[in-house]
Protein backbone atom coordinates (compact mmCIF):
# COMPACT_ATOMS: atom_id res chain seq x y z
CA UNK A 1 0.00 0.00 0.00
CA UNK A 2 1.33 3.41 -0.97
CA UNK A 3 1.06 6.11 1.69
CA UNK A 4 1.31 9.80 0.84
CA UNK A 5 2.89 11.72 3.70
CA UNK A 6 1.24 15.08 3.03
CA UNK A 7 -2.33 13.96 2.41
CA UNK A 8 -2.15 10.97 4.81
CA UNK A 9 -3.99 9.08 2.08
CA UNK A 10 -3.31 5.73 0.42
CA UNK A 11 -4.67 3.97 -2.66
CA UNK A 12 -4.57 0.28 -3.41
CA UNK A 13 -5.87 -2.41 -5.74
CA UNK A 14 -6.54 -5.87 -4.35
CA UNK A 15 -7.90 -9.12 -5.78
CA UNK A 16 -11.11 -10.49 -4.40
CA UNK A 17 -11.90 -14.20 -4.03
CA UNK A 18 -12.69 -14.63 -7.76
CA UNK A 19 -9.73 -12.63 -9.07
CA UNK A 20 -11.53 -9.35 -9.78
CA UNK A 21 -9.49 -6.22 -9.02
CA UNK A 22 -11.10 -3.88 -6.52
CA UNK A 23 -9.93 -0.34 -5.81
CA UNK A 24 -9.67 0.85 -2.22
CA UNK A 25 -8.38 3.89 -0.39
CA UNK A 26 -7.54 4.87 3.16
CA UNK A 27 -7.60 8.23 4.91
CA UNK A 28 -5.35 7.92 7.94
CA UNK A 29 -6.16 9.59 11.24
CA UNK A 30 -4.26 12.87 11.54
CA UNK A 31 -4.36 12.75 15.33
CA UNK A 32 -4.03 9.79 17.68
CA UNK A 33 -5.94 6.97 16.04
CA UNK A 34 -9.02 5.95 18.00
CA UNK A 35 -10.74 3.54 15.62
CA UNK A 36 -11.06 2.37 12.02
CA UNK A 37 -14.21 2.95 9.98
CA UNK A 38 -14.92 0.80 6.93
CA UNK A 39 -17.22 2.85 4.70
CA UNK A 40 -19.41 1.30 1.97
CA UNK A 41 -20.83 3.59 -0.71
CA UNK A 42 -24.20 3.47 -2.46
CA UNK A 43 -25.33 2.26 -5.86
CA UNK A 44 -24.00 3.99 -9.00
CA UNK A 45 -21.31 5.96 -7.14
CA UNK A 46 -17.85 5.32 -5.66
CA UNK A 47 -15.65 5.74 -2.60
CA UNK A 48 -14.06 8.97 -3.81
CA UNK A 49 -17.30 10.84 -3.24
CA UNK A 50 -16.67 10.47 0.51
CA UNK A 51 -13.22 12.07 0.52
CA UNK A 52 -14.19 15.23 2.42
CA UNK A 53 -16.28 13.26 4.91
CA UNK A 54 -13.40 10.85 5.47
CA UNK A 55 -10.90 13.68 5.92
CA UNK A 56 -13.13 15.22 8.60
CA UNK A 57 -13.33 11.90 10.41
CA UNK A 58 -9.55 11.50 10.13
CA UNK A 59 -9.14 14.86 11.88
CA UNK A 60 -11.14 13.41 14.78
CA UNK A 61 -8.86 10.39 15.08
CA UNK A 62 -10.75 7.92 12.90
CA UNK A 63 -8.96 6.18 10.05
CA UNK A 64 -11.42 5.63 7.20
CA UNK A 65 -11.11 2.79 4.70
CA UNK A 66 -13.38 2.39 1.68
CA UNK A 67 -13.48 0.47 -1.58
CA UNK A 68 -15.31 0.75 -4.86
CA UNK A 69 -17.88 -2.02 -5.08
CA UNK A 70 -17.35 -4.28 -8.09
CA UNK A 71 -18.87 -2.68 -11.17
CA UNK A 72 -18.39 0.79 -9.66
CA UNK A 73 -15.78 3.54 -9.67
CA UNK A 74 -12.25 2.34 -10.36
CA UNK A 75 -13.00 -1.31 -9.61
CA UNK A 76 -13.31 -3.90 -12.33
CA UNK A 77 -16.63 -5.32 -13.45
CA UNK A 78 -19.45 -4.32 -15.74
CA UNK A 79 -21.08 -1.14 -14.53
CA UNK A 80 -23.91 -1.77 -12.08
CA UNK A 81 -23.77 -5.54 -12.54
CA UNK A 82 -23.08 -8.41 -10.19
CA UNK A 83 -24.36 -11.94 -10.74
CA UNK A 84 -24.88 -12.58 -7.04
CA UNK A 85 -25.47 -10.49 -3.92
CA UNK A 86 -23.43 -13.06 -2.01
CA UNK A 87 -20.35 -12.01 -4.01
CA UNK A 88 -20.74 -8.48 -2.67
CA UNK A 89 -20.93 -9.83 0.88
CA UNK A 90 -17.79 -11.88 0.25
CA UNK A 91 -15.96 -8.77 -1.04
CA UNK A 92 -16.97 -6.94 2.12
CA UNK A 93 -15.89 -9.84 4.31
CA UNK A 94 -12.41 -9.78 2.76
CA UNK A 95 -12.23 -6.00 3.11
CA UNK A 96 -13.11 -6.26 6.81
CA UNK A 97 -10.43 -8.92 7.26
CA UNK A 98 -7.89 -6.53 5.76
CA UNK A 99 -8.79 -3.93 8.37
CA UNK A 100 -8.43 -6.41 11.21
CA UNK A 101 -5.07 -7.56 9.92
CA UNK A 102 -3.73 -4.05 9.32
CA UNK A 103 -5.13 -2.56 12.54
CA UNK A 104 -5.26 -5.55 14.93
CA UNK A 105 -5.64 -3.56 18.14
CA UNK A 106 -8.17 -0.98 16.95
CA UNK A 107 -11.98 -0.89 17.26
CA UNK A 108 -13.50 -1.62 13.83
CA UNK A 109 -16.72 0.10 12.72
CA UNK A 110 -18.78 -0.59 9.61
CA UNK A 111 -20.55 2.33 7.90
CA UNK A 112 -22.93 1.97 4.95
CA UNK A 113 -24.82 4.58 2.93
CA UNK A 114 -28.00 3.69 1.01
CA UNK A 115 -27.27 0.39 -0.79
CA UNK A 116 -24.09 0.30 1.29
CA UNK A 117 -26.36 0.36 4.34
CA UNK A 118 -28.31 -2.59 2.98
CA UNK A 119 -25.06 -4.46 2.44
CA UNK A 120 -23.64 -3.52 5.86
CA UNK A 121 -26.79 -4.65 7.71
CA UNK A 122 -26.91 -7.98 5.88
CA UNK A 123 -23.22 -8.50 6.55
CA UNK A 124 -23.77 -7.87 10.26
CA UNK A 125 -26.77 -10.19 10.58
CA UNK A 126 -25.30 -13.04 8.50
CA UNK A 127 -21.68 -13.02 9.57
CA UNK A 128 -22.46 -12.23 13.22
CA UNK A 129 -18.89 -11.00 13.55
CA UNK A 130 -17.58 -8.92 16.39
CA UNK A 131 -17.58 -5.34 15.13
CA UNK A 132 -17.38 -2.38 17.47
CA UNK A 133 -20.34 -0.64 15.89
CA UNK A 134 -22.56 -0.36 12.82
CA UNK A 135 -23.54 2.94 11.17
CA UNK A 136 -26.14 3.12 8.41
CA UNK A 137 -27.45 6.25 6.73
CA UNK A 138 -30.47 6.33 4.41
CA UNK A 139 -30.38 2.52 4.12
CA UNK A 140 -31.99 0.83 1.15
CA UNK A 141 -34.50 -1.28 3.07
CA UNK A 142 -37.39 -0.15 0.91
CA UNK A 143 -37.62 2.33 -1.93
CA UNK A 144 -40.01 5.24 -1.66
CA UNK A 145 -41.28 4.51 -5.16
CA UNK A 146 -43.09 1.20 -4.85
CA UNK A 147 -43.36 -1.20 -7.75
CA UNK A 148 -46.47 -3.27 -8.40
CA UNK A 149 -46.39 -7.03 -7.94
CA UNK A 150 -46.87 -7.44 -11.69
CA UNK A 151 -43.78 -5.34 -12.44
CA UNK A 152 -41.72 -7.26 -9.89
CA UNK A 153 -42.79 -10.60 -11.42
CA UNK A 154 -42.02 -9.32 -14.93
CA UNK A 155 -38.62 -8.05 -13.80
CA UNK A 156 -37.91 -11.39 -12.11
CA UNK A 157 -38.74 -13.27 -15.30
CA UNK A 158 -36.54 -10.92 -17.31
CA UNK A 159 -33.71 -11.35 -14.82
CA UNK A 160 -33.94 -15.12 -15.03
CA UNK A 161 -34.03 -15.19 -18.82
CA UNK A 162 -31.47 -12.42 -19.29
CA UNK A 163 -29.48 -12.25 -16.03
CA UNK A 164 -27.16 -9.59 -17.45
CA UNK A 165 -29.98 -7.24 -18.45
CA UNK A 166 -29.27 -3.72 -17.17
CA UNK A 167 -31.57 -0.73 -16.87
CA UNK A 168 -31.27 2.90 -15.86
CA UNK A 169 -31.06 3.12 -12.07
CA UNK A 170 -33.49 6.05 -12.06
CA UNK A 171 -31.40 8.06 -9.63
CA UNK A 172 -31.78 11.81 -10.08
CA UNK A 173 -29.00 14.07 -8.84
CA UNK A 174 -31.46 16.63 -7.51
CA UNK A 175 -32.97 14.00 -5.18
CA UNK A 176 -29.67 13.41 -3.41
CA UNK A 177 -29.15 16.76 -1.72
CA UNK A 178 -30.59 20.23 -1.20
CA UNK A 179 -27.09 21.62 -1.74
CA UNK A 180 -26.79 22.61 -5.40
CA UNK A 181 -23.01 22.20 -5.31
CA UNK A 182 -23.38 18.56 -4.33
CA UNK A 183 -25.92 18.06 -7.11
CA UNK A 184 -23.54 19.64 -9.63
CA UNK A 185 -20.59 17.54 -8.46
CA UNK A 186 -22.58 14.32 -8.76
CA UNK A 187 -23.89 15.21 -12.21
CA UNK A 188 -20.39 15.95 -13.49
CA UNK A 189 -18.54 13.07 -11.85
CA UNK A 190 -17.11 10.81 -14.60
CA UNK A 191 -16.99 7.81 -12.24
CA UNK A 192 -20.72 7.96 -11.49
CA UNK A 193 -22.92 5.78 -13.71
CA UNK A 194 -26.66 5.17 -13.96
CA UNK A 195 -26.74 1.42 -14.58
CA UNK A 196 -28.07 -1.45 -12.48
CA UNK A 197 -28.83 -5.00 -13.59
CA UNK A 198 -32.40 -6.17 -13.09
CA UNK A 199 -31.16 -9.27 -11.30
CA UNK A 200 -29.04 -7.26 -8.84
CA UNK A 201 -31.89 -4.82 -8.14
CA UNK A 202 -34.20 -7.72 -7.27
CA UNK A 203 -31.58 -9.26 -4.98
CA UNK A 204 -31.06 -5.92 -3.20
CA UNK A 205 -34.81 -5.59 -2.67
CA UNK A 206 -34.96 -9.09 -1.19
CA UNK A 207 -31.92 -8.36 1.00
CA UNK A 208 -33.71 -5.24 2.25
CA UNK A 209 -36.68 -7.34 3.29
CA UNK A 210 -34.39 -9.79 5.11
CA UNK A 211 -32.63 -6.97 6.89
CA UNK A 212 -35.92 -5.38 7.97
CA UNK A 213 -36.85 -8.49 9.93
CA UNK A 214 -33.45 -9.26 11.43
CA UNK A 215 -32.34 -6.37 13.62
CA UNK A 216 -32.37 -8.73 16.64
CA UNK A 217 -29.34 -10.49 15.11
CA UNK A 218 -27.21 -7.34 15.36
CA UNK A 219 -25.19 -7.54 18.57
CA UNK A 220 -23.14 -4.37 18.24
CA UNK A 221 -24.06 -0.72 18.86
CA UNK A 222 -26.07 0.62 15.93
CA UNK A 223 -26.61 4.15 14.62
CA UNK A 224 -29.30 4.70 11.97
CA UNK A 225 -29.84 8.15 10.43
CA UNK A 226 -32.37 9.06 7.76
CA UNK A 227 -33.81 12.28 6.35
CA UNK A 228 -37.60 12.41 6.32
CA UNK A 229 -37.63 14.14 2.93
CA UNK A 230 -35.67 11.36 1.26
CA UNK A 231 -37.49 10.49 -1.97
CA UNK A 232 -35.21 7.54 -2.81
CA UNK A 233 -35.07 5.21 0.21
CA UNK A 234 -37.84 5.05 2.79
CA UNK A 235 -37.36 6.83 6.10
CA UNK A 236 -40.51 5.06 7.33
CA UNK A 237 -38.86 1.70 6.65
CA UNK A 238 -35.84 2.78 8.73
CA UNK A 239 -38.12 3.75 11.61
CA UNK A 240 -39.87 0.39 11.41
CA UNK A 241 -36.49 -1.33 11.27
CA UNK A 242 -35.36 0.07 14.64
CA UNK A 243 -38.73 -0.38 16.35
CA UNK A 244 -37.66 -3.58 18.12
CA UNK A 245 -33.99 -2.66 18.44
CA UNK A 246 -31.87 -3.03 21.54
CA UNK A 247 -31.08 -0.17 23.89
CA UNK A 248 -27.72 0.22 22.13
CA UNK A 249 -29.49 1.40 18.95
CA UNK A 250 -29.75 5.10 18.16
CA UNK A 251 -32.10 6.42 15.49
CA UNK A 252 -31.92 10.03 14.29
CA UNK A 253 -34.53 11.40 11.91
CA UNK A 254 -33.35 14.52 10.11
CA UNK A 255 -36.16 16.98 9.44
CA UNK A 256 -36.20 17.89 5.74
CA UNK A 257 -33.10 15.81 5.06
CA UNK A 258 -32.51 14.38 1.60
CA UNK A 259 -30.86 11.08 0.65
CA UNK A 260 -27.19 11.98 1.12
CA UNK A 261 -27.08 13.41 4.63
CA UNK A 262 -23.29 13.83 4.44
CA UNK A 263 -23.76 16.12 1.42
CA UNK A 264 -26.97 17.85 2.50
CA UNK A 265 -27.48 21.32 3.96
CA UNK A 266 -27.33 20.02 7.54
CA UNK A 267 -24.13 18.04 6.97
CA UNK A 268 -22.29 19.81 9.81
CA UNK A 269 -24.98 18.82 12.33
CA UNK A 270 -25.04 15.29 10.91
CA UNK A 271 -21.27 15.05 11.33
CA UNK A 272 -21.49 16.32 14.90
CA UNK A 273 -24.10 13.66 15.73
CA UNK A 274 -21.98 10.97 14.10
CA UNK A 275 -18.86 11.92 16.07
CA UNK A 276 -20.83 12.19 19.32
CA UNK A 277 -22.07 8.64 18.79
CA UNK A 278 -18.57 7.39 17.91
CA UNK A 279 -17.15 9.07 21.01
CA UNK A 280 -19.61 7.11 23.14
CA UNK A 281 -18.18 3.80 21.91
CA UNK A 282 -14.50 4.69 21.54
CA UNK A 283 -13.86 6.61 24.75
Amino acid sequence: MRKESVMEHAENYWKSFDGINLYSQTWFATTKQRAVINLIHGISEHSGRYALWAQQLAEQGFTVRSFDIRGHGRSEGRRGYCSSYSKLLKDLELFMEQSRNEFPNQPIFLYGQSFGGNLAINFAIQQNLNISGLIVTSPWLELVKKYSRAKVILASMSGNILPGLSVNSGLKAEDLSRDLRAVHNYSNDPLVHNKISVNLALQIMEAGRRASMSIYKINSPLLVMHGNSDTITSCKASKNFVRNASERTTFIEWEGGYHELHNDLDHEKVFESLVTWLNKYTG
